[in-house]
């Protein structure tokens, strides 16, 4: 396929929103989307899981502590989480920013991970001319859907981990840090540029994956799905994704901990304890953590602190969580100073 081809059918996946009135109203709706496409994380039928497990650790609290038991409505929706300045930011954000995402990352994304994909399949059908002896197409299935999530799944932990490393880049994904508390909605508090590059390196790894296995195979090969999503990651979705961004702690135990990241691992990622600094990368295992020695297994459940080492102001508006990252990492370029300190405001995990 010549690289002309390659631009044009790019082009087709970036502008197709503007292809007619139709799909550009359809993209406009970001947040119906959110709530209704399966491959969005913050789906209903995952917001749905995701709250019988909340009642769940609320009998469970209610059943150990009786005298101090808090009606359903207040364990789940606190005010002084919900109503919070921070959290207020986060729905207005989040509002102006799957409007966007809908009509200018999402296909973009979806473009460049093809394109990724097709310049990769040459080469390694050229490198990998053999045939391995998956002959059944079920196993095939099987193999690239794992190798998908799994590919995929690293390339989050990669760049999560670059995020905070690397100090330029720490701007951009402090925006999703700034937050004071979780909420379902602090998913989807994130710089545009964090986004992009999230996107960037899972599309690499998950090309490669995908046209090592086509070359090997000599032919194209389909994932596994439900309503058009890997169904690995609809059963990670479901398994109370939400409570990863909430102010209810539901730990896995030590050992599954060190398999899978569990609410609490990432409500750890987001202390501002200096023992809890750069833990728990991982979106869905913890075993890149593991393996590179940045997993933390709370043993019991801990008071947390959420917030970044930065005056409050910076994150009041929508337009300065936009706009003062690229304001930041350029000062840092310049002077290369530390990256950060331990900060000032305290919220309860609590369940």
């Amino acid at each position: 396929m010549s690289i002309a081809t390659l631009l044009d059918k790019a082009a087709d996946w970036i502008f197709a929103p503007f292809a007619s009135w139709e799909r550009l109203l359809t993209a406009l709706g970001g947040v119906p989307a959110a709530l209704s496409d399966s491959g969005s994380k913050t789906a209903w039928p995952y917001l749905l899981t995701s709250l019988v497990v909340a009642c769940v650790l609320y009998r469970r609290a209610a059943t150990r502590e009786p005298g101090r038991a808090r009606s359903l409505l207040s364990f789940l929706w606190p005010t002084d989480v919900y109503r919070r300045p921070s959290a207020i930011v986060d729905y207005q954000y989040v509002a102006i920013d799957l409007t966007i995402r809908s009509v200018v990352y999402t296909p973009f994304m979806a473009g460049l991970a093809w394109v990724i994909h097709k310049s990769v399949l040459p080469v390694t059908t050229r490198l990998l001319a053999v045939d391995v002896p998956l002959t059944s197409p079920t196993v095939r299935a099987i193999v690239l859907t794992l190798l998908a999530v799994v590919l995929a799944d690293f390339g989050f932990f990669l760049t999560h981990w670059l995020m905070h490393r690397v100090p330029a880049l720490w701007h951009f994904h402090e925006v999703h840090h700034s937050a004071e508390v979780l909420t379902p909605v602090t998913v989807y508090r994130v710089h545009p540029v964090e986004d992009l590059m999230m996107a960037w390196i899972g599309a690499v790894f998950t090309a490669v994956a995908t046209s090592v296995f086509a070359a090997l195979r000599g032919s194209e090969a389909d994932i596994i799905t439900i309503f058009g999503t890997n169904i690995i990651w609809v059963a990670f979705f479901s398994c109370a994704f939400q409570l990863r961004h909430s102010h209810l702690w539901l730990s896995y135990g030590p050992l599954m901990s060190r398999i899978f990241i569990s609410p609490a691992q990432h409500h750890i990622h987001h202390s501002v304890d200096a023992r809890h600094w750069d833990k728990n990368f991982g979106y869905l295992f913890a075993v890149w953590d593991t393996l590179f020695g940045t997993v933390y297994v709370p043993r019991t459940r801990e008071t947390l602190t959420f917030g970044v080492p930065a005056d409050p102001r910076d994150f009041s508006s929508v337009s300065k969580l936009y706009l003062l990252p690229f304001v930041k990492a350029a000062r840092t370029l310049r002077s290369r100073r530390p990256r950060r300190e331990p900060v000032v405001t305290t919220v309860s995990a609590s369940g």
